[in-house]
This record gives C-alpha cells, sequence and structure tokens, in this order.
C-alpha cells in the first residue's frame, strides 16, 4: 500500500467524521417544523445524551486519526507532509469544536432537566463554538486546496502509481 493510499484514506475518514459532526450540529440547533410545532407522534425532543456519545465517539475517532497522522508522516513525500500537517491542524480544530459542542449539548441536557443554564451563558458558549468553527472551516478551506494540488501533481515514476 503506498502513502499516498494511505493519505486518501485518512482524509475520507475525516470527511466521514464531519458528516457525523454536522449531523449533531442539525439535530441541536437547525430549526425545523417537528421542533416549532410539537405535533404529537412527529415531534420528538432532542436527545442530548445521544448527541454527547456520538460526539465522544467522535473525539476517540479524531485520537485515532492523529495518531495515524503522527505514524504515517515519516514515509510521506514533502507534498504530503504538508497536507498530512494541515489535516493534523484541522483535525484538531475538530476536536475542539466537538469538546465544545459536547460541553453546550451537555449543559443543554441539564438545562432540560431543570438546571440554571440561563440565556448570557449560552450566548458565549455559541460564540466560543462560532469563533471555533470560523477557524475550522478556514482550515478546511486550505486542505481542500492542498488536495486539489496533491492530486493534480504528477505521480513519482520511480516508485509509486
Amino acid at each position: 500500500m503506498t502513502t499516498n493510499e494511505e493519505t486518501v484514506r485518512l482524509a475520507q475518514r475525516v470527511n466521514g467524521m464531519v458528516k457525523a459532526y454536522m449531523a449533531v450540529q442539525d439535530d441541536l440547533f437547525r430549526p425545523s417544523l417537528r421542533k416549532i410545532l410539537r405535533i404529537p407522534g412527529i415531534y420528538r425532543p432532542v436527545d442530548y445524551e445521544k448527541n454527547g456519545e456520538i460526539l465522544q465517539g467522535l473525539l476517540e475517532d479524531l485520537a485515532g486519526v492523529k495518531s495515524a497522522i503522527r505514524h504515517d508522516v515519516p514515509d510521506s513525500s514533502p507534498e504530503e507532509t504538508r497536507f498530512l500537517g494541515a489535516l493534523r491542524g484541522y483535525v484538531s480544530l475538530m476536536g475542539s469544536a466537538a469538546e465544545k459542542l459536547c460541553f453546550i449539548c451537555g449543559r443543554l441536557g441539564e438545562r432540560s432537566r431543570g438546571a440554571a443554564y440561563g440565556k448570557e451563558d449560552y450566548r458565549s458558549d455559541m460564540t466560543e463554538l462560532r469563533v471555533i468553527q470560523k477557524k475550522h472551516l478556514e482550515a478546511g478551506l486550505k486542505l481542500n486546496g492542498m488536495m486539489k494540488e496533491l492530486a493534480a501533481a504528477p505521480k513519482n515514476e520511480e516508485g509509486e502509481s
């Protein structure tokens, strides 16, 4: 197996994690008719515990990807090494966003059971999450550009195909 194939697999794995992260975020924050109208039989409250478990699993997967990147870098070409470094930074930012979202999810779950979690606390947490997500998005755009460059680069004739 070539390093390029391993790099592509890592990038695809991270892409799947982004989808899981976005699904949790949509479940928590995206308004929908089922949440607004609360029609019996259609309405289901947000399951904060389940979303927290998904995020915890995501954090474990992200740690695994960071470890895999660390082991993959020594055998990589210079372009792949740069890409893997950017991917690792992206994974770190995604981990920060997932941790903050997990924290918010826990706080919302506590509030649904009667704990105090006021608007100012929520607003502060959401502001922090948005800052992290903005950095995450910027890193994702940079990573996407690097991936296009890596894919367009001519392959080494001596070894890998």
